[in-house]
């Protein structure tokens, strides 16, 4: 089934370079297919980990002292390629169903079981994100073959802004999302062009008023996988690197060369950095350039998101 849905992409998305990249990971298990449990906050104290799993579901992970699970929603999630939780709580699933509607973003309120919204979408893709105003931006490809951002508003099927993403090198795509301190849309986009580093990225801004995409011209930004911590710093990272930028600067203050390829990232409001690898997920305090923090998930990490707190 994964080969036969990545092949009708014509653009592949996050999931699809990252297994060109570097072949598909062996982590765990599938996770057992129980509700959402209340988090256990005794032992998390802080923000809890939302898991994008590509065998199913999305796990629930601690970021406490000593990370375990603590919920897994499975309702109606066959294979989930990119997750996403908004500053109320709101879990957007952007799911790979077996029949049809083959691609929806499934809506789950706060420690909901079952999706209180499921927005079916007009393209394939494999990565969401939202808005402060709860819109919807799902990335896919166009009649054209064009890379796109789509736009739902709030409990619509209808998109109501398409933006057409720059490419760049011979081959790429969209692979991650985030917002400035101004609201504006980042897109992080991968190129499969070869170099010494085994990826190529760059970082697009949306300039609104024109609904055309600026590019940051980041130096040393490897990879399209992006984050934004409260203080804007923006994280970039793609193959073993990750560079972060602080707010307005387009070199890095640091890079952080991780072990293994990154899958995914995601970082907390105070820079706490979650990196998914082949090898599991590692934790970075924040400034630091080393961990001395990781753990192993029972899931096929597709893409991470970090609740509200």
């Amino acid at each position: 089934m994964l080969g036969y849905r990545l092949t009708r992409r014509s653009i592949p998305g996050l999931a699809a370079i990252a297994f060109a990249l570097a072949g598909c990971a062996s982590l765990g298990g599938t996770p057992p297919a129980v509700g959402l449990a209340a988090p256990d906050r005794a032992t998390t104290r802080s923000r809890d980990l939302y898991l994008a799993n590509i065998l199913g579901g999305v796990p629930l992970y601690s970021t406490g002292k000593n990370p375990h699970e603590v919920g897994d929603i499975t309702d109606g999630l066959p294979r989930v390629t990119g997750v996403w939780v908004d500053r109320t709580g709101v879990l957007y699933a952007f799911t790979d169903n077996r029949s049809y509607p083959y691609e929806t973003i499934e809506e789950f309120e706060p420690g909901g079981q079952s999706p209180f919204f499921s927005l079916v979408l007009q393209r394939y893709g494999s990565i969401v994100a939202a808005d402060s105003a709860q819109n919807v931006y799902a990335q896919g490809v166009n009649g054209q073959g064009q890379a796109v951002i789509d736009v739902y508003p709030p409990g619509s099927q209808s998109i109501a802004h398409e933006y057409v993403v720059p490419t760049i090198g011979t081959i790429s795509a969209p692979v991650g999302m985030a917002f400035d301190s101004t609201g504006a849309l980042l897109v992080g986009v991968a190129s499969l062009a070869q170099n010494k580093q085994g990826q190529v990225g760059a970082v697009l801004r949306l300039n609104a008023s024109s609904s055309t995409f600026v590019n940051l011209n980041l130096t040393k930004a490897y990879g399209g996988l992006i984050a934004m911590d409260a203080s804007g710093n923006l994280y970039v990272g793609g193959a073993n690197l990750i560079s972060v930028y602080p707010s307005g600067e387009t070199a890095p203050s640091r890079v952080i060369h991780t072990r293994d390829t990154i899958v995914a990232l995601t970082v907390a409001a105070d820079g706490t950095l979650y990196v998914d690898t082949y090898k599991g997920i590692v934790v970075y305090a924040p400034g630091k350039r080393t961990s001395k923090r990781s753990f192993v998930p029972q899931a096929q990490v597709s893409g991470l998101a970090l609740g509200p707190g």
